[in-house]
């Protein structure tokens, strides 16, 4: 081996992802299944229609902090220590759209867990008791995120990107006075009863297991998809939040943009990429490496079911934020009439393509990849249409879609501090 010569780079024209075994739910819902597992390890993910933009954030969230309060036969530590005592582990996950109840265990004791796991849920009692210890905690948490100024930077900015939408809605400190159990349990009998989507099973078990999974489910009912409000209008402005005292000052720019399925996504991402996303993007070298403004700075496209976002973001000593403003402008505006060099758009192709590669290393990584553009419509074909449009893109066309989505005219500006 010739350790002072390196390895000869071979571009990745296709990107190899077992698709899942498909089922059906009698709920109509579907189950995914991903069998190629070398070890007993099992992961069952049950995604429920309740996500925090159901018109019900707060109550989105604390209803899914306390799906394992207990049953009418188990108390709260009685179903944790029963699934404890099985090796399991569970974790809830809200995101802005779906509730993920994650199960995880050994296939040997997949099926009791899974058994104990769904009558948790569609159980769930949401005592007095346990309500008013979660309140507690969480307005404790609040308070403290409150003070935080990249809490009231991201809060104003996201109110100001979706004025119109449950996207932009804010919880406040009087909203958790208002909670109490029938709010839980009405929408814990809309959103987790009647809200069973699908199912994504990794693991190695056999179709009496499959078969076992998908019948536990019966009592599970779903409801006809109810689509966010879909006025996504906003006003590009500039506003600064006030905190006092604050020694430095957050700050969060961008605009509505869209997500995966909209034509210009998969090179836009390049053009990000470029921007802010990744260590060595243009950002991070000219604010924190040369300027020295900021420890970190970052952009990024937030993906939802039916729109998106851009964004970015930093949090800079309150001396720095107006210079550190004209520098992200400076390196939009330089994005928008300097074409990219080949050399720098070739790092870029060869980092996003790295990080194709390690995010669909292994069956639960790339059950994670399916579930990702199965919610947007698309299959695991999508993967190889990006390593084809990486191929692609010219440095032409990263200047186009910086003139087009990238006006500075059309940012929310936010700083806070």
């Amino acid at each position: 081996m010739d350790r002072l010569t390196a390895p000869q780079i071979h571009p990745i024209k296709k990107l190899q992802i077992l698709p899942p075994s498909a089922y059906k739910l009698p709920n109509g819902g579907d189950l995914f299944h991903l069998s190629a597992v070398e070890d007993d390890a099992t992961k069952i993910d049950f995604i429920f229609d309740a996500g925090s933009s159901k018109n019900e954030k707060l109550i989105s969230r604390l209803s899914g902090e306390l799906l394992f309060s207990g049953t009418a036969k188990k108390s709260s530590d009685e179903l944790h220590e029963s699934i404890d005592r099985l090796g399991g582990f569970t974790n809830v996950e809200i995101s802005d759209e779906e509730a993920i109840v994650s199960v995880l265990g050994l296939r040997e004791n997949i099926i009791p867990l899974i058994d104990i796991v769904l009558d948790g849920i569609y159980d769930a009692q949401f005592e007095e008791r346990e309500i008013k210890q979660l309140i507690a905690s969480k307005k404790q948490q609040f308070q403290i995120a409150m003070e935080k100024v990249s809490t009231l930077a991201r809060r104003e900015f996201l109110s100001n990107v979706f004025p119109d939408s449950p996207y932009g809605q804010l919880t406040d400190l009087a909203d958790f006075e208002e909670i109490d159990r029938e709010n839980l349990l009405t929408f814990h009998r809309t959103h987790y009863i009647k809200g069973l989507q699908k199912i994504a099973v990794v693991g190695n078990l056999n179709d009496q297991e499959i078969s076992h999974v998908i019948q536990a489910t019966k009592k599970f009912d779903r409801s006809e998809d109810r689509p966010v409000q879909q006025s996504f209008n906003y006003t590009p402005q500039q506003i600064e939040v006030e905190k006092t005292g604050a020694v430095q000052t957050a700050i969060r720019i961008g605009r509505i943009l869209f997500n995966k399925q909209h034509e210009d996504f998969i090179d836009f991402n390049v053009l990000n990429t470029i921007l802010g996303g990744y260590f060595g993007s243009r950002l991070m070298t000219s604010i924190r490496e040369e300027k020295g403004y900021t420890y970190g700075i970052g952009s990024g496209v937030a993906q939802l079911k039916n729109t998106g976002y851009f964004f970015i973001s930093t949090e800079v000593g309150e001396q720095y934020k107006d210079a550190t403003i004209a520098a992200i402008q400076s390196e939009i505006e330089q994005l928008q009439h300097e074409l990219v060099s080949t050399e720098e758009l070739e790092l870029v192709r060869n980092y996003i393509t790295g990080q194709l590669l390690k995010n669909a290393d292994g069956p639960f990584a790339q059950m994670d990849r399916f579930l990702s553009v199965h919610k947007h419509g698309k299959d695991l074909s999508y993967y190889n249409e990006i390593l084809t449009a990486l191929n692609k893109v010219t440095p032409e066309r990263i200047r186009d879609l910086a003139q087009r989505y990238l006006n500075w005219d059309d940012l929310i500006i936010i700083k806070a501090g």
